[in-house]
């Protein structure tokens, strides 16, 4: 690979700084490489993950790590970076342009303006700094602002002629003061005009700078973008917990490694399929007729959505006493519900080692993916079999499917507790109505983001916002006692009535496998749980906001949010898995609006 010129954490990747997003150096700003650029040896020698869960939904035969450089002094890095964006500016002279040679040139990998044209004399060899604007749809494509086409107003130029400046007249400091001149042409056009209308800068070009091509025929408009904006990039991850498998899940596998399935004459003939196998002791051993049946299975590609569906598994898994399995980060053990909440909370269990897996499978920009809230259940499969994300990623490569995709793997321990089933089957019924509401909302929120009715994901339910503000509340009191800051602690909420899943995991994780310091782990016992939770509800009764926080009556609902603001309910957005949205206090303890639509009554 070429010259390092900056580091990232393996984390930092998958949630921020994947293939497609600009990371801002000191001297100019990059794009990061999709991954087929990497170098194959570099791929080939990092660690390879094993979460077959992820890779089966996935349709992948290999997770691996992020490459890395075991000699912290080297000056070559492992992950391809292109300068973007191509335009710089130059602070002196405001001359705007791009590598040339002549006025801007490079030295030791830094752009420096010299200008011979302009009217001041040559600039003294000043360094230049990439422009704030570029542009961007809603595929993906990104591409530097159309400068020339610009400033000329779609009218014939000479680019190798004309003579761009970007200049600020600093009267108000508004967009309006930025202009951007071609002293060639004598032309002059204000950046605040394509801030408020996109249409004039035309139809995006397809460009792909990450994968280092261009797509023909993109009819999406070009959005205008500051370089840092938050919506440039948006990771779409599909994370799992790793837990112990199942026996038909291991004889899957054993029949996957152990049977060519690609031999279609060998499964055609029943009688010819017995014969062959008859001899080998191992197939023989297990029953050919299991071994048929799984072998059709796997051809026709038949199976239960639940196949799929990541969390079902687990939430069994965290239900079940599991004895301490070697080689799996996986050790639970149950504890005592508290006397106080035994009507409410059927499960109390202390996760003591948990290994989540997470895998970068594409990204978004200008809008982030609607279904992620949606990541493991309920999730609809597309034509191919493949779960239909409802909105198109952009890839990660430049082949149709990818073989492998990049992820990390981390450490930690944990607190899940389920939510009494019969209980809340009997709160849901009684407030179908503010469920509508809230659905309403929902809807609302994806129309107003141009997203058609048949794409749009499906509502949670008010089982899921229940248990979603239940967790934010947990983990702003547990980070008083755990030792944990609040942006370390993270949730994973198991919300599906059909499947009568109502828990919550508020857990933990690191790269390190010593990462977890047992603090979180021991405020699941019986005693510590319920000073815990009874803070956590007393605290949620009152918001520094009141009364214009608890407010939200179901016929005023304009939000996906009912009563959560920054003050009471909402956390750091890398520790919610729903961008702090389906949240309302109000339907955990009575509030001072008192709208009597509590789950957590006279406790």
């Amino acid at each position: 690979m070429g010259n390092k010129v900056g580091e990232l954490r393996p984390s930092q990747f998958i949630t921020t700084f994947g293939p497609g997003s600009i990371v801002d150096l000191p001297d100019y700003s990059v794009i990061m490489g999709g991954i087929d650029k990497w170098d194959d040896l570099d791929v080939s020698k990092s660690k390879s993950i094993d979460e077959p869960r992820i890779m089966k939904k996935l349709r992948i035969k290999q997770i691996k790590s992020i490459p890395i450089n075991a000699n912290s002094g080297s000056d070559y890095g492992t992950i391809p970076a292109y300068r973007f964006p191509e335009y710089h500016v130059c602070p002196k002279c405001r001359k705007l342009g791009k590598r040339n040679g002549r006025d801007f040139f490079e030295e030791d990998g830094v752009l420096y303006c010299k200008n011979p044209d302009n009217e001041n004399g040559p600039c003294p060899k000043v360094k230049t700094h990439p422009v704030r604007f570029i542009t961007a749809c809603k595929k993906g494509h990104i591409d530097d602002f159309p400068w020339e086409f610009y400033v000329h107003r779609g009218q014939k130029y000479e680019a190798k002629k004309c003579k761009l400046y970007l200049e600020d007249e600093g009267a108000t400091g508004s967009l309006k003061d930025l202009v951007v001149r071609c002293k060639t042409c004598d032309k002059e056009r204000p950046i605040s005009e394509a801030m408020s209308n996109n249409r004039i800068l035309g139809n995006c070009s397809g460009n792909r700078p990450w994968l280092r091509d261009k797509v023909q025929g993109c009819e999406e408009e070009r959005k205008l973008l500051l370089r840092g904006a938050s919506n440039i990039y948006f990771s779409s991850l599909e994370s799992s917990l790793v837990i112990p498998s199942k026996p038909e899940e291991n004889l899957e596998e054993f029949v996957r490694n152990n049977v060519d399935l690609d031999d279609d004459e060998l499964f055609s003939d029943r009688s010819f399929f017995d014969k062959y196998f008859k001899r080998k002791p191992d197939i023989n051993r297990i029953g050919l007729d299991k071994v048929w049946s799984i072998v059709q299975q796997i051809k026709n590609g038949n199976k239960n959505k639940e196949d799929d569906d990541l969390k079902i598994p687990e939430y069994n898994a965290l239900l079940t006493e599991q004895y301490n399995y070697d080689g799996i980060e996986f050790e639970v053990e149950k504890a005592n519900v508290p006397r106080r909440y035994r009507g409410f909370i059927s499960n109390l269990i202390k996760v003591k080692r948990l290994k989540e897996v997470m895998v970068l499978k594409g990204f978004t920009r200008i809008h982030p993916s609607p279904d992620v809230t949606s990541r493991l259940s309920r999730e609809s499969e597309g034509e191919d079999g493949g779960s239909s994300d409802q909105v198109e990623l952009a890839p990660l490569s430049s082949e149709n499917k990818p073989n492998w995709l990049p992820g990390v793997e981390t450490y930690g321990e944990g607190i899940f507790l389920t939510i009494n089933n019969d209980k809340l089957n009997k709160w849901e019924n009684k407030f179908r109505g503010y469920e509508k509401s809230m659905e309403s909302a929902h809807k609302k929120m994806y129309q107003e983001r141009d997203l058609p009715d048949d794409a749009i994901p499906p509502f949670e339910g008010l089982r899921y916002v229940l248990l979603h503000t239940l967790s934010h509340v947990l983990i702003r009191e547990l980070t008083l006692h755990s030792g944990y800051s609040s942006s370390a602690l993270k949730e994973r909420i198991y919300s599906d009535a059909k499947n009568e899943m109502s828990g919550i995991l508020i857990y933990t994780s690191t790269v390190d496998s010593e990462g977890s310091l047992g603090g979180l782990v021991e405020l699941g016992n019986e005693d510590q749980f319920e000073s815990i939770m009874a803070r956590a509800l007393a605290a949620a009764r009152y918001c520094s906001g009141d009364p214009q926080c608890a407010e939200h009556d179901a016929e005023k609902l304009i939000d996906v949010n009912g009563a959560a603001c920054h003050s009471c309910v909402l956390i750091a957005e890398t520790s919610c898995e729903n961008s702090n949205r389906y949240l309302d206090r109000s339907l955990l303890v009575e509030t001072v609006a008192n709208y009597q639509r509590e789950f957590f009554n006279n406790v």
